[in-house]
């Protein structure tokens, strides 16, 4: 398991203290792992597809009735 931040870090101490022991780190061929990147990689593009399609879908009901303005439209209007 990789880190990214302290974050995980902390979450892992976390656990291992929730536990009361500490989990040895396994060693895991490289190719096992390359075998699951595939899955991985499909699985966060459908994920952000969800996430923007739940974002516009929120925005449309926003907006009924009335075209969205641009940032410059804005801008134009301020001054």
């Amino acid at each position: 398991m990789s880190f990214v931040t302290q974050y995980d870090v902390e979450i892992w101490l976390r656990i291992e203290n929730a536990l009361g022991k500490k989990i040895e780190e396994e060693d895991i061929p490289k190719d096992e792992v390359m075998v699951l990147m595939e899955r991985i990689g499909e699985a966060q593009r459908v994920a952000v597809k969800e996430m923007k399609e739940i974002h516009n879908s929120r925005s449309g009901l926003a907006r009924r009735g009335r075209a969205r303005r641009g940032r410059d439209e804005m801008d134009q209007e301020e001054g």
